[in-house]
């Protein structure tokens, strides 16, 4: 519950950068209000994911070598830990296709979700946690089973999808939630907490 409680707390300290930073991009990028408003969604998800897996951050950078290579070791004995990994990246495979039509494609939703797990597994070499080929194998499926709750509910891609989303959109959103998330989030994340204390 504290973890769920803590993520909360990133969303809203990294909203503090994302609303008005995206709503210039609506002008200058997006061109859209509903397509923004859908990117913040997807931005605030993508925030609660970094902060949920110990993103690292500017405040707290410790470089921790513990790495775990071996595929499936101790997946079985922390079961209900491989579930939650697996349900953390449905929702990334989820709004992938629905707003960007490269996604639509199980080969680029399943190598992104791969590189975007590799590159947190990565990342956590400069924090407190394991690195694990486990978590990348999980949220890579995660990612897959989102894919496919989208087709069906899609119609292969027909309805309820947003078209002429643009890939500079896609990166545009990961790019600005990770400089935020390990710039400036942990400043006012540190101000929110004491508030709530």
């Amino acid at each position: 519950m504290y973890r769920i409680y803590s993520a909360l707390i990133e969303i809203v300290a990294a909203a503090v950068f994302i609303i008005p930073i995206w709503c210039i991009y609506n002008k200058l990028c997006f061109h859209s209000w509903k397509r923004t408003i859908i990117y913040m969604v997807f931005g605030f998800y993508f925030t609660a994911v970094l902060a949920l897996v110990g993103f690292p951050n500017i405040a707290s950078l410790k470089i921790d070598f513990t790495v775990n290579v071996i595929p499936f070791l101790d997946m079985v004995s922390d079961f209900i830990n491989a579930c939650l990994n697996v349900l953390l990246f449905v929702p990334f495979g989820f709004f992938l296709p629905i707003l960007w039509d490269k996604f639509r494609n199980i080969k680029n939703i399943a190598l992104m979700g791969f590189i975007v797990t590799s590159l947190i597994e990565i990342s956590q070499i400069f924090t407190f946690r394991t690195s694990d080929i486990n978590d990348i194998i999980t949220n890579t499926v995660g990612t897959i089973i989102g894919y496919f709750i989208a087709h069906r509910i899609t119609d292969n891609f027909t309805k309820r999808i947003f078209s002429n989303s643009k890939m500079g959109d896609f990166y545009i959103i990961c790019v600005s939630v990770v400089f935020i998330m390990f710039f400036f989030q942990p400043f006012i994340s540190s101000l929110l907490w004491e508030m709530v204390l």
